[in-house]
C-alpha cells in the first residue's frame, strides 16, 4: 500500500467489505427485529472498530484538501446515491449522520464515533437489532460518498484552527487482532499518520 488516495481508497473498500461480512454473519440484511444479546454485542464491537477506521481515513482525506473560500449559495439537494444492494436492504431505516469530530466540550482526543453500547445485563434472551442496523446503515451511507464527508470535515477543521482550538490526538485502537490482516494493519498505522499530519496544527489558521 502507498500513501495518498490509493491507500485511503483501499482502506475504505476493506471497511465496506467488513461491514457487509458483519451483516451476512447475522443475516441483518433481512432486518430481523431481534437477535441474541451476545451476537449483538459481538457485532457491535466489531462495527465500532470499523467505524473508527473509516472516521480516521476520512480525517486524513480532509487534512489533504485545499478548500476554496466559502461562497453564499442555496442549499443543494442531497446527492442521489446509486440503488446499491447494501442500501436497498434497509429502505425503511431512518437515515442518521455519523459524527466526524468529537463535540467541542470533549477532550482533544480523536475519539471513535460510536453509539454507546451498554454492558451485557438484564435477563437472557433476544434483544432489539434496530440500533445495530441503524449504525450499519449510517456507515454504509458514509462509505458511498466519503469525499462529501471529507469536505464537510475539512470545513470543521478549518473553523477549529481559526478559533485556536488545540489539535486532536489519534490514540491507538484496542483489539486490532480481531480485524482482518488488512484492516488490522490500517488500524495500527492510522494513529501515527494522523498525528504526523497534525504536527503543524498550531501554526495554521
Amino acid at each position: 500500500m502507498t500513501q495518498g488516495g490509493d491507500y485511503i481508497s483501499f482502506g475504505l473498500e476493506q471497511a465496506r467489505g467488513a461491514v457487509l461480512g458483519l451483516m451476512a454473519r447475522d443475516n441483518l440484511q433481512l432486518q430481523p427485529k431481534t437477535m441474541p444479546r451476545t451476537r449483538r454485542q459481538k457485532a457491535s464491537g466489531r462495527l465500532k472498530q470499523v467505524e473508527i477506521i473509516v472516521r480516521r481515513l476520512i480525517f486524513l482525506m480532509a487534512l489533504a484538501l485545499k478548500l476554496a473560500p466559502v461562497r453564499p449559495r442555496t442549499p443543494a439537494p442531497e446527492e442521489a446515491l446509486e440503488d446499491d444492494v447494501e442500501l436497498a436492504i434497509f429502505p425503511r431505516v431512518p437515515q442518521r449522520r455519523i459524527v466526524l469530530m468529537p463535540p467541542a466540550q470533549a477532550p482533544a482526543v480523536f475519539s471513535p464515533f460510536m453509539v454507546h453500547v451498554a454492558p451485557v445485563s438484564g435477563p437472557p434472551g433476544p434483544v432489539s437489532s434496530a440500533p445495530l442496523i441503524a449504525r450499519i446503515s449510517a456507515l454504509l451511507h458514509l462509505l458511498k460518498a466519503p469525499e462529501t464527508a471529507a469536505k464537510r470535515l475539512a470545513r470543521i477543521i478549518e473553523r477549529l484552527k481559526a478559533k485556536g482550538e488545540p489539535r486532536p490526538i489519534a490514540g491507538p485502537v484496542a483489539s486490532a487482532f480481531r480485524l482482518s490482516p488488512e484492516l488490522g494493519a490500517l488500524s495500527t498505522a492510522l494513529p501515527g499518520q494522523i498525528n504526523a499530519a497534525l504536527e503543524t496544527w498550531e501554526s495554521s489558521g
